[in-house]
């Protein structure tokens, strides 16, 4: 009965000192927010908005890569639209089929 209310209560710890987790504010954890000058802090915010718009980018250029991808395979699987697919569809399928053991 001990060891159980002793593994209870060191689980609870456990759980409670992980929710603690320390905010962040702009990227940095609070606790060196506070500790930053406003020259720092304004680097941090500008370095941290730069960041934000690359990875909308990113995800922008992602996005397109995948639609224009899924074009050209349904276009490479699309047999009775096109009489003969192009060489490119005929090795796409043949990797795909390589690497599908």
């Amino acid at each position: 009965m001990k060891n159980r209310d002793l593994i209870f209560c060191l689980l609870l710890w456990i759980v409670l000192t992980g929710c603690g987790a320390t905010r962040a504010i702009y990227g940095v954890p609070e606790v060196q927010w506070t500790r930053m000058n406003e020259t720092e802090r304004q680097a941090t915010i500008d370095y941290f908005k730069q960041q934000q718009e690359i990875n909308a980018a990113t995800r922008i250029q992602a996005e397109k890569a995948r639609e224009e991808a899924e074009e050209f395979a349904s276009q490479c699987h699309d047999v009775e639209k096109y009489e003969h697919p192009s060489e490119k569809c005929e090795v796409i399928q043949r990797h795909r089929w390589l690497f599908q053991q």
